[in-house]
């Protein structure tokens, strides 16, 4: 008998752009929107959009640590103190995101 698989719940915000998390009973998929290249030779002149699978994490505060490092990884950057700065404010902004929505169910 196999088990029947659960629905997927997808968490979007801009915070989080250009990735978003999925999540189903095993794990948290960071994932992100791809759009093919209509010049591509396999392409056939069309363009298409889809999601394409990053990293899964057993936890959100995983995937969301992982968001942060991504976030932080998407432009150069002239000195290691710049980088860092970067990332603290990135991990910070989402933390304090996180943090509000907390007390606020609770």
């Amino acid at each position: 008998m196999t088990n029947k698989r659960k629905s997927i719940k997808t968490i979007t915000d801009p915070l989080l752009e250009p990735y978003f998390i999925t999540k189903d009973e095993y794990s948290y998929t960071i994932k992100m929107n791809v759009t093919s290249d209509a010049s591509h030779f396999r392409a056939k002149g069309k363009t298409k959009t889809y999601e394409k699978s990053l990293y899964y994490y057993p936890t959100i505060g995983a995937a969301l640590m992982r968001i942060s490092e991504l976030q932080a990884n998407n432009k150069d950057y002239s000195q290691l103190s710049e980088y860092i700065e970067n990332y603290k404010q990135v991990t910070l902004n989402l933390k304090q995101y996180v943090d509000e929505r907390a007390k606020s169910i609770l």
